[in-house]
């Protein structure tokens, strides 16, 4: 029998995702469409798919969420799942990064993290598409944030550092759009991603670029983490054709 103080523990939990989720930057729409559950490995994604799962503490056999946050785990296994019998595996690194060409569902896995650490409680999530945060960092260095008594406030940039899982999305398409701005670009991408290194702050990268096309001490730095590879067909017209399926 549900108590009045279960329901105000899932009232107070409900309200704790709602504001998460508002102050992620992921588009809210995604919490429906770009899940972990809702992707559809394709020949050529299963190890992507796989690496999204462990990032997140999924079982890669049940499909459940570990029932602690991840730091309080030590030991390799799964504690709840009678299904693997102790095989699911931790996260590797603090780093990982999906390379792909376009429309191979490498957005989809990195958003669909960030709900899954929402959903497990692991903490705050920041999404941007590197881009747009290298213009929002601009926007701000002539107008910094401040309060209603001209205080200063944490700006994009601080909160790119400290949140706890960061999502930048399409690394390198900046270069193409900041032009003559490169050297700015990389002190900046410098700057955030080593401080997030140094902590060991857990961040997503996607891209179209391979590693070894990278600044040198950001290919560096996610050599070191985890690095997978989606390949195959265009994952939207994978997921189109097996709508189509499904039908007849």
């Amino acid at each position: 029998m549900t108590t009045e103080a279960d329901l105000e523990r899932i009232d107070k939990v409900n309200e704790r995702f709602d504001r998460l989720t508002r102050h992620s930057g992921m588009p809210l729409k995604t919490g429906e469409t770009h899940t972990l559950m809702t992707f559809i490995p394709a020949p050529g994604t299963r190890a992507a798919y796989d690496a999204a799962l462990t990032y997140v503490a999924i079982c890669l056999e049940c499909n459940k969420p570990r029932p602690v946050r991840i730091e309080d785990v030590d030991e390799v296994s799964c504690p709840i799942c009678p299904k693997c019998h102790g095989t699911g595996r931790l996260r590797e690194h603090q780093f990982i990064t999906f390379v792909a060409e376009v429309g191979r569902g490498k957005t989809h896995l990195a958003l669909g993290i960030g709900w899954q650490w929402i959903s497990n409680g692991y903490g705050t999530v920041k999404y941007w598409q590197v881009s747009e945060l290298l213009d929002a960092m601009r926007a701000e260095y002539d107008n910094p944030p401040k309060d209603q008594y001209e205080q200063p406030l944490p700006g994009v940039f601080d909160r790119a550092k400290g949140c706890d899982l960061l999502i930048l999305d399409d690394l390198g398409a900046e270069y193409h759009k900041q032009g003559g701005g490169q050297s700015w670009v990389d002190e900046k991408l410098d700057t955030l991603i080593n401080y997030r290194w140094l902590e060991e702050k857990c961040t997503v990268f996607t891209t179209n670029l391979q590693p070894s096309q990278l600044q040198s001490r950001l290919r560096s730095r996610i050599k070191e983490g985890v690095v997978v590879t989606l390949e195959g067909i265009d994952y939207r017209e994978f997921k189109a054709k097996q709508r189509r399926e499904v039908k007849v």
